[in-house]
């Protein structure tokens, strides 16, 4: 779950990445790539002619990884879905040696990061890698995280549908371009209705600040996530409902984990053990409720236990919001593109192939075994 900030300008991203650049000209792949000699085909062409193979065991894939430290960042802030994030980071450790420096950060500094290799791995929104490619970037999503789009309309009872919003004060967050104002609009459309006219439509800041709003009377309906709902629920039982499920109505594919393309040229075994790692961290979730439980009460402040159950039953139970094979999905894949760009996020039609890598993911999944 993002913290959904505006999309990076080119300007922004590309101002940064020069500067980034200039102040790291000793890091590998930080300047321009050096053109394959004539007959030889490039670290990228020869990355799509032999495909991944799974390692033999654990033991090989650590042997190649052991000691190496990573730094890895979200662009995310501390709520329930990202518990899928901090397993992955412990796998890392636990079973391949690898010692990742996890940090939180806005998106548009951390893709201006990934470009110039103050961050390895990112983990970002699909779309949010969309504007960024488009802004200049040359990163790839190597696996998912976290797969849907967990936002929701919530409306104050009586409200029992979104026909019962018309005329009314409604919030979403800053603009209808991010994934929230997007699954808003398709909320909206999908019941007949325009979000943009037919109920008193308010920009707030956040989703945070339109739960405070709701539950202050000041609206009667809203954009808000599947753990403030379980919030809500548990605050006034029945006194707010789910009108419309973004998973249902807006499904896109959210957090996927994002490198530079050079970097995956020199890291392809880090690469894999991050696949393999989130593999098991998916199955982990549907294995272990307890271990989540605990793993989500001790990550995220303020977190209590009938919350975090809650919050298990939504995410895992009802969304599988951590596939057992993997969250990097097509279909999803095709579809979050195809609205990034209807909602005018990128002007450029990207297909899956530009932004996404399944080899690593499918390498893991034949490591693992398919469930």
């Amino acid at each position: 779950m993002r913290r959904r900030a505006h999309r990076p300008t080119r300007g922004a991203v590309l101002a940064l990445t020069a500067l980034l650049l200039a102040g790291c000209a000793d890091n590998a792949g930080a300047g321009p790539a050096s053109p394959a000699s004539e007959g030889t085909a490039s670290a990228a062409q020869k990355a799509q002619q032999d495909p991944v193979k799974p390692p033999a065991s654990i033991e090989e894939l650590r042997a190649k990884v052991q000691g190496k430290r990573i730094s890895i960042a979200s662009a995310a802030f501390p709520n329930p879905t990202l518990t899928g994030l901090y397993k992955v980071l412990e796998l890392l450790e636990s079973d391949f040696g690898v010692t990742a420096d996890f940090r939180l950060m806005d998106s548009t500094p951390l893709n201006a990061a990934l470009i110039g290799g103050q961050v390895q791995i990112g983990h970002v929104s699909l779309g949010g890698l969309a504007a960024a490619k488009e802004a200049g970037a040359d990163l790839v999503a190597i696996a998912g995280n976290d797969q849907k789009n967990a936002f929701l309309v919530a409306g104050r009872s009586p409200a029992a549908s979104l026909a019962d919003l018309k005329g009314k004060p409604f919030a979403v967050s800053q603009n209808l371009t991010s994934i929230v104002g997007q699954t808003a609009s398709k909320c909206f459309d999908k019941a007949g209705l325009d979000v943009t006219k037919d109920v008193q439509l308010l920009h707030l800041s956040n989703i945070g600040q339109i739960v405070e709003s709701l539950e202050a009377g000041k609206i009667e309906g809203g954009m808000s996530a599947t753990f403030r709902q379980a919030d809500l629920d548990l605050a006034k039982p029945g006194a707010y409902t789910v009108l419309c499920k973004g998973w249902e109505a807006n499904p896109q594919l959210n957090d996927v984990w994002a490198v530079s393309r050079s970097w995956l040229d020199a890291n392809p075994d880090l690469a894999l053990a991050l696949a393999v790692a989130e593999i098991k961290a998916d199955r982990w979730t549907h294995d272990d409720r307890a271990g989540w439980l605990a793993l989500a009460q001790s990550k995220i402040d303020g977190l209590s236990a009938e919350a975090a159950e809650n919050n298990y039953r939504t995410l895992v139970t009802e969304l599988d919001d951590w596939p057992v094979n993997g969250s990097l999905d097509q279909q999803m894949c095709d579809y979050t593109l195809a609205t990034s760009k209807e909602f005018g996020v990128v002007k450029n039609a990207y297909t899956c192939a530009d932004l996404v890598t399944f080899d690593y993911q499918k390498a893991a999944v034949a490591f693992l075994g398919a469930r």
